[in-house]
């Protein structure tokens, strides 16, 4: 006959279990109002369309974005939150969005659900270089849309004139110059007690003969005169390349090149990439796998810039190390 065990927990006879205490004695929960804000803005993070943008000298201003703001005053607190977006995202969709996520998570983490949740949109930053599929389809759903506005850009995004500075410089000289004729006519007139500089330098230009570095100063005046002349009316350099699939629309160099590498490390046979975009020439320095000669990917390379209007010019330095001699016979056999 089969021996059954059965274990039963010892319980003491002098055990008792307390009841639960109740609300009033189990204390107070207090949450500071930087636990809300950080709760926040990492709850904007998490909404699509959102995105982190550093300000300058935003780690020592508390300006990098996204950004919240909490009064822990009630028990329900306001939450003010400033999120950055990246076009061409709905401004008006992604601030509900992040209304609605904030206040559920804020909600289940903290058993506090906000008063209310306002959202300032304070920037818009340029999102990663789209397909000319992505654009066609963003530009045809503007004009199907009976409330859209279509927004057109004859201008070329240009980098600022270079007689800005030069302006800036020139300023600084006229107000050096008012300063020295203020302390001049002080003098002159008797409130100031002070010898005099304009005139003591022009007595000594007056009375100065002519000697050899005046032909070198002259001619160095002349240069720094068409100088200045040729900054003041040459044009800007171009910042923007424009995309024929949707008129008003421009992307970055910088852009360019960025995508230019995700296709070269997108190939299979592709181990490192880099490319660089210098004066409408774009040179893709690409190290392939060994017995690689990356003919198919500069076929995908030109393909990925036909819907630029003056595309740069690719320039593909391929190299890949020779397969190893084991290999080489085998496929020779």
């Amino acid at each position: 006959m089969a021996d059954t065990a059965i274990a039963e927990r010892s319980v003491p006879h002098d055990l008792h279990v307390q009841p639960p205490a109740t609300p009033a004695d189990r204390g107070d929960l207090h949450i500071e109002a930087r636990v809300y804000s950080q709760i926040a803005r990492q709850a904007a993070l998490e909404v699509p369309g959102v995105v982190a943008y550093s300000v300058t000298l935003g780690s020592l201003t508390g300006r990098n974005l996204p950004r919240a703001l909490a009064d822990s005053a009630s028990r329900h607190p306001a939450i003010a939150v400033e999120i950055a977006i990246a076009w061409p995202s709905s401004a008006a969709e992604v601030s509900a969005a992040v209304q609605r996520h904030v206040a559920e998570v804020l909600t289940r983490l903290t058993g506090r659900r906000p008063s209310r949740v306002d959202v300032d949109v304070v920037e818009v930053t340029q999102s990663e270089l789209l397909l000319s599929e992505e654009i066609g389809d963003i530009v045809s759903a503007q004009q199907e849309s009976p409330d859209s506005v279509l927004t057109r850009h004859d201008r070329t995004p240009r980098r600022y004139p270079a007689a800005a500075l030069l302006a800036a410089l020139l300023g600084l000289v006229a107000v050096l110059a008012a300063v020295v004729v203020g302390r001049e006519y002080a003098v002159s007139e008797g409130h100031y007690d002070s010898e005099p500089w304009l005139e003591d330098a022009a007595g000594w230009l007056s009375g100065t003969a002519w000697q050899t570095w005046m032909v070198t100063a002259a001619i160095g005046a002349i240069v720094v005169g068409l100088w200045l002349l040729y900054n003041a009316i040459r044009p800007r350099a171009r910042t923007h390349r424009a995309i024929t699939a949707a008129p008003g629309v421009w992307t970055r160099d910088t852009d360019i090149a960025r995508r230019l590498s995700a296709i070269a490390l997108d190939d299979d046979t592709t181990v490192s990439a880099t490319t660089t975009v210098v004066k409408g020439r774009a040179k893709v320095t690409v190290l392939g796998q060994p017995g690689s000669d990356g003919a198919s990917l500069r076929e995908r390379l030109d393909d990925a810039l036909q819907w630029l209007e003056s595309p740069p010019k690719i320039v593909l330095d391929h190299s890949a190390p020779p397969l190893p001699a084991d290999m080489t016979e085998g496929l020779s056999t």
